[in-house]
Parts: structure tokens; sequence; C-alpha cells
């Protein structure tokens, strides 16, 4: 912990104690949790930050999307609107926010909403397209409403036992809270961690017998332009802009292709405007002739609209670079198992 966080730790046994009582009230049902006759697979995590929440959301639903009719229901955060709103193919990032309307664009076949309230936007889903199954993206905290199960996602880099609450760490609530769980989910992997190491990191975990645990990595896509007209090539100059939490991996990853990586980088769910666009294009004037944008599937939603309409469209192109994620130690089967055995009991 840091000098600074260190001397936030009095605030953080003020904030833990209020997350516990809230807590203690729900788990002793002083506080009503909302239940419904429907799989509600609940995802999310203990920490606040980027811990790959919308690729397993994604490789859910294309798992279910097959057998089940499928909504995904986010809250939609850094939208401009407020309320219940159901995605539709001239839905924006303004009206239900990026990460939600990319996994519209990504997952075909299934539905996408958003909505504060978990509890009333699952009773708008059933009235307007009677789901099967909701998946309800980054509502682990969300106690108003009971999912039918839960996926606790935490970074390899910072697993939740590593970690303090707000404000001296980065925990929304302690750790103990891992026994919601029914799947404990180990992202953004390296590709191979030694048999010793995942025996540690299950040891120190500590799952209940009833929980699994599970290591996923991410795997980056072939570059897919959607803008522009330059071909892709591995002499391109690359300025990767980016409003996510750590794009130093996409950039590794980029410069493993080898590729000479410039980065632009914005806060979280930055809100792109036309100043950007021209502040893109002058850092691609300063890299030269072959120079193209590459941006995450987050990003593209916002960027792409700006680029249809901004005068310097035509001097512009980009790429997405979409991930997918993979297990490790064999773990697919297993983790596909587990969910679809789940969804077929209730």
């Amino acid at each position: 912990m840091s000098k600074f966080r260190l001397i936030l730790y009095p605030f953080a046994v003020v904030y833990d104690g209020v997350t516990r009582i809230k807590n203690f009230l729900y788990n002793r049902n002083i506080l009503h949790s909302n239940s419904f006759d429907i799989p509600l697979i609940v995802i999310g995590n203990l920490a606040i930050g980027g811990t790959g929440k919308t690729p397993h959301t994604e490789y859910i639903a294309r798992l279910l999307r097959s057998s089940f009719r499928i909504a995904v229901l986010s809250r939609g955060y850094g939208r401009k609107t407020s309320g219940y709103f159901l995605a539709t193919p001239e839905t924006d990032s303004h009206t239900i926010g990026d990460e939600p309307l990319q996994i519209y664009n990504n997952v075909e076949n299934i539905d996408v909403a958003v909505c504060e309230d978990r509890s009333k936007g699952v009773e708008k889903l059933q009235t307007e397209i009677q789901p099967e199954i909701v998946i309800l993206d980054d509502a682990f905290q969300h106690r108003k409403i009971q999912g039918s199960f839960y996926i606790l996602l935490s970074t390899y880099d910072n697993l939740f036992y590593k970690d303090f609450v707000l404000p001296a760490g980065n925990l929304r609530e302690t750790a103990q809270n891992k026994e919601r769980a029914n799947i404990i989910v180990v992202t953004k992997c390296p590709d191979k961690i030694s048999s010793t190491e995942h025996k540690q990191i299950i040891n120190r975990i500590q799952p209940s017998k009833d929980q699994k645990v599970f290591f996923s990595k991410i795997q980056y896509q072939q570059p897919h332009r959607f803008h522009g007209s330059i071909e892709w090539n591995q002499h391109l100059k690359i300025l990767l802009v980016t409003g996510i939490v750590n794009p130093q991996p996409l950039k590794n990853h980029l410069q493993q292709l080898g590729n000479n990586v410039k980065t632009l980088s914005f806060k979280d769910h930055h809100s792109y405007a036309s100043s950007d666009i021209e502040t893109i294009y002058a850092q691609l004037q300063q890299l030269g002739e072959n120079a193209v944008v590459v941006t995450t599937s987050k990003d593209r939603v916002k960027l792409q609209p700006l680029l249809h309409t901004h005068l310097l469209k035509e001097k512009i192109t980009a790429y997405e670079i979409s991930i997918t994620i993979g297990f490790l130690f064999d773990q697919e089967n297993e983790f596909k198992k587990t969910i679809l055995e789940h969804v077929r009991t209730i």
C-alpha cells in the first residue's frame, strides 16, 4: 500500500463498515432482494477498474444464444440518459453507453438493454421480449436483485486477496464477499502459468467446496478496418487511440506484430468530440505516411460516428482490434458445462 493510500486507511475502515452493514442486512433478508423465475447470470468483480467483464459477458452470450433467447442487462455506465433503454440498430453510445453498445454490435441474435435498477430492467425485458436467460453485467454488488448464478472476475495482476477496500485500495467490498460467487475467474492471465503458481493462487483464493476457479486470458483478434482505405501490413505506423483503463497490453500486442506504435490515451469511457478527431489527425501527421489509427471495440462505437461526419474523414484510416477470451489448463469445456448445467436446471 502506498503512503498516500495508507493515509486514507481510516476512511477505508468507514467504507468497509457501511458495505458490511448493507451485506449483513441483505444476507439476513432484512433488506429484500427481488428474484425471478428465469436464470439470472451475474457477472462482476470486487475491484473497480477493468477485469474483463465485457469479453466474458460476450463469451457467455455466444455460448447460450443458439439454444435460448438471451438478454444482456447493464447499468450503461457513461451514457447521457437514465432509465430503461433497449438497444436497436439506431442506438448510439450516448443512449446506452459504450460497453453495452459494443456487446450489441459484437454478438448477433441477442438483446441488450440498460437500466440502473436491475429489477426494473428485468421486469421490462420480460414484458417486452420475454428472454429465457438474462445476463446481468457488472451487478455483483447490486443486492436489490437476486441472481441465480454469480461469476466473480479478478485480474491475475491484482487478485482481490492482495487488495484493500476503497479508498485505501480498489475493492468495492471485502474479499470475504467472494463467497457469493459460484465461479471465480482469474482473468487476463499470461499464456502460461506453472502448475505450482496455479495451486498457489487457488490456495490464496480459498474457494469453498462448491466454488470452481477458472483461469482465462485475453485473445486479440485480427485488425479489422472500419474507416479509410489503407490496407493492413507490418510496416504501418500505428497511433493507438484508447479510452480504457490499461492500454499497455494492447500496445505490447501490436508491437509484437512488428509495428511501430505511438499511444494517445484518454480516460476510461472517454466521450470523444470533434476536437479529438483533430488531435488524432495531427498525431497521424507527425507519424508520416502509412500511419493508421488502431482502437478497441469499446472506443470504435464512439469514434466511428464522428469519423463518418468529420471534415478530415477522408484522411484517416482506422482499425479495430476486438478481443475474446480463452481458458488455461484445458478448462473451457468444464466452464461451458458448468454454465449450461445451471441454466438447464432452473
